[in-house]
Protein backbone atom coordinates (compact mmCIF):
# COMPACT_ATOMS: atom_id res chain seq x y z
CA UNK A 1 0.00 0.00 0.00
CA UNK A 2 1.45 3.27 -1.09
CA UNK A 3 1.33 6.14 1.60
CA UNK A 4 0.23 9.49 0.74
CA UNK A 5 2.37 12.00 0.48
CA UNK A 6 -0.30 14.93 1.82
CA UNK A 7 1.49 18.35 2.74
CA UNK A 8 0.81 17.67 6.61
CA UNK A 9 2.93 14.45 5.91
CA UNK A 10 5.32 16.45 3.73
CA UNK A 11 5.80 18.72 6.08
CA UNK A 12 6.00 16.79 9.42
CA UNK A 13 8.87 14.32 7.26
CA UNK A 14 10.94 17.55 6.25
CA UNK A 15 11.14 18.30 9.74
CA UNK A 16 12.41 15.37 11.21
CA UNK A 17 9.55 14.71 13.47
CA UNK A 18 7.73 11.56 14.19
CA UNK A 19 3.57 11.33 14.51
CA UNK A 20 4.02 10.32 17.94
CA UNK A 21 5.63 14.20 18.59
CA UNK A 22 3.35 15.75 16.75
CA UNK A 23 0.48 13.72 18.30
CA UNK A 24 1.99 14.88 21.89
CA UNK A 25 2.09 18.03 21.38
CA UNK A 26 -1.56 19.21 20.33
CA UNK A 27 -2.70 16.54 22.84
CA UNK A 28 -3.42 13.85 20.87
CA UNK A 29 -3.02 10.20 20.33
CA UNK A 30 -0.79 8.90 17.92
CA UNK A 31 -3.10 7.23 15.54
CA UNK A 32 -5.70 9.95 15.64
CA UNK A 33 -3.24 12.05 14.53
CA UNK A 34 -1.85 9.36 12.07
CA UNK A 35 -5.63 9.27 10.68
CA UNK A 36 -5.58 13.70 10.04
CA UNK A 37 -2.13 13.38 8.25
CA UNK A 38 -3.55 11.28 6.15
CA UNK A 39 -6.66 13.65 5.68
CA UNK A 40 -9.00 11.67 7.37
CA UNK A 41 -10.90 12.82 10.25
CA UNK A 42 -9.52 15.88 10.85
CA UNK A 43 -11.92 18.59 13.33
CA UNK A 44 -10.99 22.04 12.79
CA UNK A 45 -9.74 22.72 16.28
CA UNK A 46 -7.31 20.22 15.71
CA UNK A 47 -6.33 21.61 12.44
CA UNK A 48 -5.70 24.58 14.10
CA UNK A 49 -3.43 23.46 16.93
CA UNK A 50 -1.38 21.31 14.19
CA UNK A 51 -0.76 24.68 11.99
CA UNK A 52 0.15 26.74 15.33
CA UNK A 53 2.40 23.72 16.47
CA UNK A 54 4.19 23.87 12.50
CA UNK A 55 4.35 27.71 12.71
CA UNK A 56 3.44 29.86 9.09
CA UNK A 57 4.79 26.59 6.59
CA UNK A 58 1.43 25.42 6.65
CA UNK A 59 -2.26 26.09 6.85
CA UNK A 60 -5.65 24.88 8.56
CA UNK A 61 -6.87 24.51 4.82
CA UNK A 62 -3.59 22.55 3.70
CA UNK A 63 -4.25 20.37 6.72
CA UNK A 64 -8.07 20.02 6.65
CA UNK A 65 -8.18 19.68 2.44
CA UNK A 66 -5.51 17.95 1.64
CA UNK A 67 -6.69 16.28 -1.90
CA UNK A 68 -7.18 20.15 -2.84
CA UNK A 69 -3.00 20.67 -2.91
CA UNK A 70 -1.57 17.59 -4.69
CA UNK A 71 1.33 19.95 -5.25
CA UNK A 72 2.54 21.02 -2.60
CA UNK A 73 5.85 21.48 -1.59
CA UNK A 74 7.56 22.56 1.72
CA UNK A 75 7.73 26.18 2.41
CA UNK A 76 4.96 27.34 -0.25
CA UNK A 77 1.86 28.47 0.63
Amino acid sequence: MAVTLTPLRKLRLSRGLTQAEVARAIGCEQPAYSRMEAGIGCLAQNAEKIAKFMGSAITEQHILYPDRYPDYEVGQR
